[in-house]
């Protein structure tokens, strides 16, 4: 494997260069993060037994000349690894010389965890190693279910949704990297080993929790059916048919309404002053302007109206296919669009989720065979280091200076600060952060007239994503408010921002004036497109990146040619992929003393979670496109209608899971003796368990499934898990009672992963509104009382917004 690369004539190394990891998985997630290693230089030697890693058996497979098939998600998630053959007791020195050790099941002996105990082990199970559904099996379809996803994903009086296939897999594999990149950092100063119990359903509350304590903070139960609300079948929104496909519109942030309603031939809209302002505009009774776009969009290409509305800073997003994205010119410009060997051709993937100066993630070898490596694998005992007895959270040291809002970016110094960075959140006056939902009234369930509130501290998707960081407020717009940035600057490790491209430019903020002031920074961006390209600097939302970047397009019920999922997704996506981003840049500066440039694209973030489907396409010619609930090989693999209102999640996966089911619900029918007959004759077994889930209870079948080996689930209504969590929930501290100044007391959820020598130590609510300004100038900068108020009297900094 290549050392080094080379770039413009300089020699750049690897984030993890030097680290090894030892892949013990048995499932996607742990075999994606421990890619994720080998992405950025580690190497991760890869253990199977004679069958080989599980993936290896798992659909789309692709033909090669020689006529054996090759499982496309195993060449997908497997790539970067070498494979030695045997069993884990057989290669015990080799984990015992391990820097990370990833594992996906209880089954691996402690005896043989326990030969490396300055390591870190990275678990990644359905629901965590402690807890009441610790035993329980668990995939992506009982996962959606149990966290509120499949409860926002449906149409009216239709079956709730999963979330498109492998999506589970693949968040909770970034989740996963990102805690044990943590644990890696805090331990190459400390020499302190860590067990990192992640739970992929706790990775996966983290990309819907928002929505719901939106909806908490509201009341009324309004968040019940998402950010979308109910939607009904044929109902235009929030895609649209083209002539030639669909188009997300974004026309509830559209400033420039007149011209983009121009644009589309729809005058009398132009002139509406209903909905002119944009302050209230989806509160008013929209089916009108729905109903406009319905006819606009039917009459016109996608990427013309893409094109014309967005050069007119109206964001919106095309629905693309996994081949749309192979061929889009973005991309390529990006040198995004990379390629892989998979037997005797080369078959194009996506490749980077963000790009690093420094360390820039590369594709350095292709999936290997079973036992490729067989006897090339040095063993080299790892140096012993001293560990100190009460390790402090991973990033204790670290500072965070962040210009980010709403969700993506937020989420991501979120991520940082709950592992103890100090994070510092930037607004201005002028600007307060659009989740805080300015110029709307304080919310009516969190109301409460013995107490002053400010409506931008009580906004229950800000005050979910924004724990454990202080908030000042900083006019940037001033020479002043520069002059203050600059002086901040040297004492900071990291700065984030997720603006559009130019902004940070026109500050004068580059790598190089950054530099000038702190040599080692990290300079981390995140937008909906990057830095470069020719759609750098279009506007986008997760709801437009969403089909964009081809998540749309494999989503949706059966025969449907897309549709959005019900939650704007790709901002959680992304926010995972921007920490692992900046906590690879942070692994790398602790080793070489190098800070870099991190630019992330939203579109590139939720395009590799579509890998195996891009493979798909250029393997095999085969577009994916809604499946449902359906899985390519599992059968039953669905959601079905139990007593009353609720919907009961079922997936045998094994045969001997389906016996236990059949058993239980009194099957006998040879069409579903294996599970090739099972998927033979899918329609006929979701008929029969159908028909007899229609007569239980859900929750209480649900626990009987499980204790069988069976993955089941009741589809939870979504605001419920948020409100009365789960005992899962409780019992690992996820979901934890934070109480606000001014908005009262809700469960608000933590990182997924639990560690085992750290505890999670204390947590602070979302700051107010410019609350540490005055703190935070007066530690960084001297600032005394009397220049205080001189800055907010210039309006530069303060606690209330200003018009």
């Amino acid at each position: 494997m290549q050392d080094n690369i080379i770039s413009g004539g300089r020699v750049l190394t690897k984030a993890f260069q030097g680290i090894r990891v030892i892949d013990l998985s048995d499932r996607l997630s742990g075999a994606y993060a421990a890619r994720m290693f080998g992405d950025f230089g580690a190497d991760v030697i890869l253990i199977e037994d004679i069958q080989g890693h599980p993936l290896r058996h798992e659909p789309p497979f692709m033909n090669s000349e020689s006529g054996k098939p090759e499982s496309l998600l195993h060449s997908y998630v497997n790539w970067n690894k070498r494979s030695v053959s045997g069993t884990v007791e057989d290669h015990g020195s080799l984990i015992a010389g391990a820097d990370v050790i990833v594992t996906t099941s209880t089954g691996i002996p402690d005896t043989v965890l326990q030969r490396s105990p300055d390591s870190v082990h990275l678990s990644i199970t359905p629901h965590g190693l402690e807890g009441p559904l610790a035993d329980f099996p668990g995939n992506n379809l009982t996962t959606c279910a149990r966290v509120g996803w499949s409860a926002i994903n449906r149409y009216v009086d239709e079956p709730p949704l999963q979330l498109p296939l492998h999506q589970t897999g693949y968040i909770s594999g970034v989740a996963g990297f990102v805690g044990a990149a943590a644990a890696l950092f805090r331990s190459g100063s400390s020499g302190h080993g860590e067990r990192v119990d992640v739970s992929e359903m706790e990775a996966m509350a983290n990309t819907c929790a928002p929505w719901a304590e939106l909806g908490l903070f509201i009341g009324g139960n309004r968040m019940a059916h998402g950010p979308n609300g109910k939607r009904d079948r044929g109902r235009a929104g929030p895609l649209w048919k083209t002539q030639n496909g669909a188009i997300n519109f974004g026309y509830g942030d559209w400033a420039f309404w007149e011209e983009a309603m121009n644009f589309l031939d729809l005058p009398e809209l132009a002139k509406d002053p209903d909905f002119i302002p944009v302050l209230g505009r989806n509160q008013k009774d929209t089916r009108p302007v729905r109903d406009g776009l319905e006819e606009a969009a039917a009459q016109r290409d996608k990427w013309e109206l893409f094109h014309g509305l967005v050069q007119r800073r109206c964001i919106a997003g095309v629905v693309q296919n996994a081949q749309e994205l192979i061929e889009n010119e973005h991309l390529r410009s990006r040198e995004y669009i990379i390629s892989t060997q998979i037997s005797d051709r080369r078959i194009r993937a996506p490749g980077a989720p963000a790009k690093l100066s420094a360390t820039p993630w590369t594709l350095n070898r292709p999936a290997p065979e079973i036992g490729q490596h067989d006897g090339n694998v040095e063993t080299t005992p790892r140096k012993r280091r001293t560990s100190s007895d009460n390790p402090d959270l991973p990033l204790n040291n670290i500072r965070v200076l962040a210009f980010t809002q709403a969700w993506a970016g937020t989420f991501a110094t979120q991520l940082l600060g709950l592992l103890g960075a100090d994070v510092i959140q930037i607004e201005s006056c002028k600007r307060p952060d659009v989740w805080r939902g300015a110029g709307a009234p304080v919310p009516p369930a969190v109301r409460n007239p013995d107490i002053e509130q400010n409506p931008l501290n009580n906004n229950g998707m800000y005050n979910t994503v924004n724990l454990n960081k202080r908030a000042i407020t900083l006019d940037m717009a001033t020479p002043r408010g520069r002059e203050m940035f600059w002086r901040m600057i040297p004492k900071f490790d990291v700065l984030a921002d997720n603006f559009s491209p130019h902004v940070m430019g026109n500050w004068g903020i580059t790598l190089e004036t950054l530099r000038e002031h702190k040599k080692d920074i990290i300079f981390a961006s995140v937008s909906g497109y990057g830095s470069t390209g020719p759609l750098a600097e279009y506007p986008a939302n997760g709801a437009t990146t969403e089909p964009m970047a081809g998540l749309s397009s494999i989503h949706g019920y059966p025969g449907e040619i897309a549709q959005n999922t019900g939650g704007l997704i790709p901002d959680p996506i992304s926010g995972y992929y921007f920490a692992a981003a900046i906590l690879a840049a942070l692994n790398h500066r602790q080793r070489t003393g190098e800070g870099q440039r991190i630019d992330a694209a939203m579109i590139e973030a939720v395009a590799v979670q579509l890998g195996d489907a891009m493979l798909e396409y250029d393997g095999n010619s085969h577009l994916r496109t809604p499946s449902g609930n359906h899985h390519p090989r599992i059968a039953p693999h669905n959601v079905y209608q139990a007593k009353g209102d609720s919907w009961l999640a079922i997936a045998a996966e094994t045969d001997e899971a389906f016996s236990s089911l059949a058993q239980l619900a009194g099957i006998r029918d040879e069409r579903f003796a294996t599970m090739a007959l099972r998927k033979t004759n899918e329609s006929s077994l979701d008929e029969a368990i159908g028909a007899w889930v229609s007569d239980v209870d859900a929750d209480a079948m649900a626990a009987e499934l499980c204790s069988l080996g069976v993955a089941a689930a009741r589809v939870e209504p979504f605001e419920e898990i948020y409100h009365e969590p789960s005992p899962q929930f409780v019992a690992r501290g996820f979901l934890q009672p934070i109480t606000h100044p001014e908005s009262g007391t809700h469960y608000m959820p933590m990182v997924p992963w639990v560690f085992q020598n750290t505890s999670r130590g204390h947590i602070t609510h979302a700051p107010c509104f410019g609350q540490h300004s005055r703190e935070v100038f007066e530690e960084e900068l001297g600032v005394g009382s009397a220049e205080y108020r001189e800055l907010e009297e210039l309006g530069i900094t303060g606690t209330e917004r200003l018009r």
